[in-house]
This record gives structure tokens, C-alpha cells and sequence, in this order.
């Protein structure tokens, strides 16, 4: 009886121990959540806003704007891509839910066909360039 306790008692710590895709994986926002800057025009920049994933967090939603205009709403381990005109833009962050905070905000200055990428921490309370090492 004991091995037997034992050998379940191993497997339920080696399951606590290892992360599965779901707590790992970045996916795309479903579309009814994003609502400017989805269709790609010469002279594009493009923008990808990515919000974390973890265990804190679950509650929040993660308000996008550009420009002072609502683009997405992002739940946790999501990202959006928006195609937006060449030069300076102002991102946008609200949360709310469980981890309601004041608006952050973040300028963004593109050029034609270039491409920036944001994060969002798991909690949905800051906004900033991801750093690309």
C-alpha cells in the first residue's frame, strides 16, 4: 500500500512542478475584441502589443488604445497586431476587472515598414517597448 502512495504522491508533485502550454503560450486576441488598424496599407508601421501570461492576473482586462481611440481588449497570454500609418502614436493602457488602474501611456515613433513589439505584464499594470536582444 505505501509504494502505491508514494508513486501517486510523485506524480501529483511532478505535475505541480512543470508548466503546461496554456500557462507558456502567447496566442492572437479573438477578433471581436480588436477593433482598429487590422488592414495593412503601403507605408504601414506595424505594432504588436503582447500581454503576459502568469498566475496573477486572471481578472484583468487589458484596454488598448492608439491615439486616444479603443483598438483592443486583451486578456491575459494574448497579442494584437495593428498596422498603423508611419510616425508618432500614442499606446494606450486601462485595466480593469480585478486590477483596476489609471490609464499608462507610451509614445510610439514608426517609420514605414518597420515593426515594434509592447508588453503588457501579466497583471495588465504596465506598458512598455519590449526589449529585443
Amino acid at each position: 500500500m505505501k509504494p502505491i502512495l508514494l508513486v501517486g504522491l510523485g506524480l501529483v508533485l511532478a505535475g505541480c512542478g512543470t508548466a503546461s502550454q496554456h500557462d507558456t503560450a502567447i496566442k492572437d486576441a479573438v477578433a471581436n475584441r480588436i477593433f482598429l488598424y487590422q488592414s495593412p496599407n503601403d507605408g504601414d508601421a506595424t505594432l504588436t502589443i503582447v500581454r503576459a501570461n502568469g498566475l496573477f492576473g486572471g481578472g484583468c482586462s487589458s484596454r488598448i488604445s492608439i491615439d486616444d481611440k479603443f483598438a483592443a481588449d486583451l486578456e491575459i497570454g494574448e497579442q494584437a497586431t495593428f498596422h498603423v500609418p508611419s510616425g508618432q502614436h500614442t499606446l494606450g493602457l486601462e485595466s480593469s476587472g480585478a486590477c483596476q488602474t489609471g490609464p499608462v501611456r507610451v509614445d510610439a515613433d514608426v517609420s514605414a515598414g518597420q515593426s515594434q513589439q509592447y508588453a503588457i505584464n501579466a497583471r495588465g499594470t504596465a506598458l512598455s517597448l519590449a526589449d529585443r536582444r
